[in-house]
This record gives structure tokens, sequence and C-alpha cells, in this order.
């Protein structure tokens, strides 16, 4: 009765320690925190016991080895607590057990007085090679603190072994006691880097637990009469207690303030995503807001780099703003995008891990994530390319949403603005289209009167050279007037039922009516046309007037080249006959404009800036389409598809039987 009213204060201090572990083990998620709640059990237990002391008799044995076997096995599961082992379920069962089976034995046998030399000996050989294979494991992250360890346990273990074998179990239970408190403390300072006061008080309070066995020990052998206040040896054992309970409010408070911070960077995300989208939503150009975009991710978000890319003409990428990049990477990432179109983006979406509603982390790399710009109609106008630092945790759920809203918001406002340059466009052709008409209503009268009197003063010729001149005249107006009836047609968006041209017999025209200045300004030229190409879905006249504009504009553009070069080439892709025309001249000056109805970058009185906007309105009146591209380092590349011609049926087929 006397021992428990003694140890009563320890006890209940103890009691109290274990219920506050049992109530932060209900707040906290932690496996450490459980396996400190099983530790400090265990103490509470070795406490508790001492207070049934008898100094006799069997129950006395039966108390000596739960008292020591419950301080031993405390002492492992700290330990085992603070190593890598407690972060896998099976590994935090599996290694405590291990360790555990061995130490409870020596505590029992000792304390009975088992004479079993060799078993005992087995099980200090196999706690200390525990703690040997550990060192060897922590020698490959941390080679001195590893190795360091791995030979404290080889000399420790050896020397246990032998006095094992001595039949002295005393330094053996020493040894055990101390490197398993002992080495906790360097164990929670690496565990918990910082020098807080909760890490200092536990490592501190673990290296004196470890050190109390040993100086206690030393002071009964050499000062056996000295005195000590029995409370004094327990005293690590609180500032560990207090200690671990003051680093967990630590930890609570960390995660707060971490969980402050992000919710400061992801409102001022928010914010900045907001002000960009009132801007996009206002008309501003989406080109030109991308590296301000593309910053504003780099300094409201976990992202460290960030970079739009944009799809221009035949859906290849382009790198319209980036942040965070070094010139090295953003010539790389120029490179990468060069290679890129739409499709490798979509193929990019379909392989990747799925992130969000659109994004996905880029395959093969573990900090790259890709969130494609997807029109309303579905179709891919570019993707939003993010990179997180190395070794940074993983991409935060709510800047993926924002980052996707803002990538959904860009990709309305390219389409808008895309659509709103085709309006922009068509209402130019549209003007164009009643200029044209009133100038051909207005050249017909004189063109009907040329040829007229074209043909009188034919018929009135004496000289046969004077006729011929007078018939190319009129072969001339009668070709005029075909040219302004097709101005006619297409200011009035004509679509006649059956039309049809020979491509191959309209190129060879073009070619021979510009060959003088092929010749003139020496001017390679190289033909490719597929044999047996079909007839093409549109009018003779427009297919040449088509053509020689092309041609025209191709013999200007290298006129001033040091290198003056054209090659056209004629192929059919399914339905369609495909024309190319490059050349090796400096290219279109502005790619957005160069269809433009009067814009031109030819001086004045060489170019009206017209050919290539009525080129757009005869193929788009018949189907066809037409594009362009600058090639590198010179030179530009015009693509016209015209359509494959329908064949019409026999008029005899038409009549009834």
């Amino acid at each position: 009765m006397i021992a428990l009213l003694d140890k009563l204060p320890t006890i209940l201090v103890l009691a109290v320690l274990v219920g506050t572990f049992l109530f932060l083990r209900k707040h906290t998620s932690s496996a450490r925190v459980r396996l400190w709640t099983y530790a400090w059990a265990l103490i509470f237990v070795h406490f508790f016991v001492q207070a049934f002391e008898t100094h006799t008799g069997a129950i006395e044995k039966i108390v000596e080895s739960i008292d020591l076997a419950s301080l031993e096995l405390a002492g492992v599961v700290f330990a085992v607590s603070l190593t890598r082992a407690a972060e896998g379920r099976m590994r935090r069962v599996i290694l405590p057990a291990m360790l555990a089976v061995p130490t409870l034995f020596h505590a029992f046998a000792i304390t009975f007085d088992w004479h079993v030399k060799w078993a005992l000996v087995g099980a200090v050989a196999l706690v200390a090679l525990g703690g040997v294979a550990y060192g060897m494991l922590e020698a490959k992250r941390a080679p001195i603190f590893g190795g360091v360890l791995a030979a404290v346990f080889a000399a420790t273990g050896f020397w246990c072994v032998k006095t094992q074998l001595a039949g002295n179990p005393d330094f053996s239970v020493n040894a055990i006691l101390t490197l398993s408190y002992g080495v906790c403390g360097f164990l929670f300072w690496r565990r918990y880097p910082r020098r807080s006061p909760g890490v200092i008080v536990v490592a501190g309070g673990f290296i004196s637990w470890g050190a109390v066995f040993p100086i206690a020990n030393t002071f009964a052998y050499y000062l056996p009469k000295l005195t000590v206040n029995p409370e004094l040896w327990n005293a690590p054992k609180f500032f560990v207690a207090f200690g671990l309970v003051l680093t967990l409010i630590e930890e609570k408070s960390r995660i707060i303030e971490s969980a402050r911070e992000r919710e400061r960077a992801e409102n001022r995300l928010l914010s900045r995503l907001s002000q960009i989208s009132s801007r996009l939503l206002t008309g501003k150009d989406p080109a030109a807001l991308c590296g301000e975009i593309a910053t504003a991710i780099t300094e409201s978000s976990g992202f460290t780099q960030a970079a739009l890319l944009l799809a221009g003409e035949r859906k290849s990428l382009q790198l319209a703003g980036s942040s965070g990049l070094t010139p090295t990477q953003t010539d790389r990432l120029q490179e990468r995008a060069a290679t890129w179109t739409t499709d490798n983006v979509k193929e990019q979406c379909a392989r990747g891990m799925r992130l969000g509603n659109t994004s996905v982390a880029v395959a093969g790399s573990e900090h790259e994530v890709l969130i494609p710009l997807v029109s309303c109609r579905g179709s891919h106008l570019g993707c939003l390319w993010l990179c997180s630092a190395q070794g940074a945790s993983g991409t935060r759920e709510s800047e993926i949403a924002k980052l996707e809203m803002l990538a959904s918001d860009l990709a309305v406002t390219i389409e808008n603005s895309r659509l709103h340059h085709r309006l922009v466009r068509s209402e130019k052709l549209a003007a164009l289209g009643q200029l044209v008409a009133g100038v051909a209503h207005e050249l017909n009268n004189p063109l009907t009167g040329i040829m007229g009197y074209a043909e009188l003063l034919g018929e009135e010729a004496q000289s046969e050279i004077s006729g011929k001149r007078i018939h190319k005249l009129a072969n001339e107006g009668r070709r005029m007037k075909r040219i302004v009836d097709g101005l006619l047609r297409f200011a009035r968006q004509s679509n006649p039922a059956t039309r049809s041209g020979d491509l191959e017999a309209a190129l060879r025209d073009v070619i021979h009516l510009r060959e003088y200045y092929f010749r003139k300004l020496s001017i390679y030229l190289e033909t490719h046309v597929e044999p047996d190409l079909p007839a093409v879905g549109i009018g003779e006249d427009e297919l040449k007037q088509v053509l020689l504009n092309i041609l025209s504009n191709a013999v200007d553009a290298v006129e001033e080249s040091a290198k003056r070069e054209i090659r056209i080439r004629a192929t059919r892709q399914s339905n369609t006959v495909v024309v190319q025309f490059e050349d090796s001249g400096p290219g279109f000056a502005e790619l957005g404009r160069a269809l433009d109805p009067f814009y031109t970058t030819k001086p004045v009185g060489k170019g009206t800036g017209l050919g290539l906007s009525i080129c757009y309105g005869i193929l788009q009146e018949c189907g066809g389409e037409i594009s362009l591209a600058n090639k590198e380092p010179y030179g530009a590349c015009v693509t016209l598809e015209f359509p494959v011609a329908v064949s019409q049926p026999a008029q005899a087929e038409l009549l009834p039987a």
C-alpha cells in the first residue's frame, strides 16, 4: 500500500498522458501518434506494476518481468515510430513484432533465471542485428549517420553477446534500454529537423532518458551510499511526454498556417484569373494576354513554369507566352511546339493520367501538366502547359479547377475572336462585291462598244496584218468581258449548277501568260502535276483568275530576292485537288491580314490588295479553301483546295422514256 501511494503521483501523471495521447489520436490520423500512445501505455504499465512489488515469492518475479518487459518494449515502439517503417502499415506491424519477441523473451528469461544461455544470446543478437540492419539502410540516404549507427549497434551487440555468454545479463538489459531510448533522440531530430522548443525538448529528453540507465548503474556501483530521489531519474520521461505534445501542437499550427497560406495564394490566383477573364470577355486580343496569363499563374499558384501554346495554320502549335522559363528552356519548348499539332495535344490528353475535368499529367513526367484549350464546338485551339518544381508536393485540385476555368474562358475568347475576324472579312468582301458590281456594270458598256467597233474595223481592214491585230484586239475585249462577267457573278455570289475546269490546261495557259516575266527576271519555275487529275468544280475563267493572281503574287515576291524560285505542285487528296505555290520570297508580313481586301505590302501603283481576297471569295463560292503559311527561314506557301467536279448525267438520261 505504501509503494502504491509513493508511485501514485507518477501513475496519475502517466494516466493523464495516456489519456491525452488517446485524445490526440482521435484528432490526428498519424500512425506515429498511435505508436506513441502504445508506448506511453507500456510506460504506464511499467510504473503501475511497481506499486505491487512484494520483493518475495513468484508474484515478485511476475511483477519484475512485466516491469522490465514493458520498459524495454516501450523503447522499441518509440524507436520504430521514428523510422520510415511507421509509414507503411505492414512494416509498422511486422517490425515491432520481430523485435518484441526477442525483447520479451530476454526480459522474462533473465527475471525468472531461466538457464537458456544460447537462447538469451540469440535474443540479444537479433535485437543488435535489427539495429545494424536499420543503420545500413539509413546509410543509403545519410552515410555518416547510418554508418555510425550500424557501428554502435554492432559493437554494443558484440559486447552484449560476450557478457551474456559469461552469464551476466545486466549489461544486455542496460544496453537495450540505453540504445532504444537514446537513439530515439537522434531519430526524432532527423524526423523533425527544426529548432523549435518541442523538438529540442523531445530530442534532449530521449537522449537524457537513454543516459539515465548507465548513469544510475554507475552511481550504484561507485557511490552505493549516495541517496538520489528516484523522481530525478523520471524527469527525462516527462520532458519527452510534454515535448511530444508540444511538437504535435507545433505541427498542427504549421498545418493551419500552411492551409492559410494556401488559401491566400488561391485567393490571389482567383483574383488574377478573374481580372484576366474579365479582360478576355471584353474583347481583348487573347494573344496579347498570353504572357500576362503565364506570369499570373507562376506568381499565384504552385506552378513555377507556365506556357501557352496556340494553334496556328494547319493546326500547328506556336509558343504565345511563357513565364518562369530560362532562355534555354524557352528555346527547347519552342522546338517542341514546332513539332506538335492539336492532334498531339489530343493524344497526350488520351494517354496522360487525368487530374481534373480536362487536365492531364504529361505521360513520362511527374511534374508537367497539360490543360487543353477546347472550344464550345469541341475543336482544340491549343493548350496550357504547366510545370511544378522538382520535389514539390502534389498538384492541388482547387488550383487545377481554377486553371481549367481560365482555359475554358480563353478557348471561348479565341474562338469568338476568330469568328469575329471571319465576320469582318465577310463584311469586307460583301462591300467589295458591291463595289465590284458597280465597276463591272460601268465597264460593260464601253467593252461592248470596243468589241463592236473591233468587229466593224476587222471587216473594213484592207491588209492581213491589220486584220489579225484587230481580231486579237476583239479577242482581248471578249476576254475582258468574261472577266467582268466573272466579277459580277462573284459579286452576286452565284453558284451555277454545272461548272468544271481542267486544272492542268488552265495552269499551262496561266504560265504562258507570265512566261515573259520568267525569262526577264531569270525565275526558276518547277511544276509537278499529278497525272490524270480530275476536273475541278470551278469555272474555267474563275480557275484561271485564281491561278493567275497567286502566280503573279509569287513573281512579285521573288523579284527582289537573291534566289528566285517558284514551285507548283498539284495532287489529288480524297475528293479535293490541292495546288501548292511555294516561292523563295520574304514571306507574308502579317498572315492574319493577308486575305483582307485592300491590304497590300506592295508599293503604291503596283498592287491594290484585292488579289488574294478575290481568290478567297471565288474559292469559298465553289466550296474550296485557301490557306497561307510562311516557310523557314524564308519563303511563302499558298495552298489551294478545289473540290472535284461532280459529273452530270447525260441529257438523254434526263428525258422521259
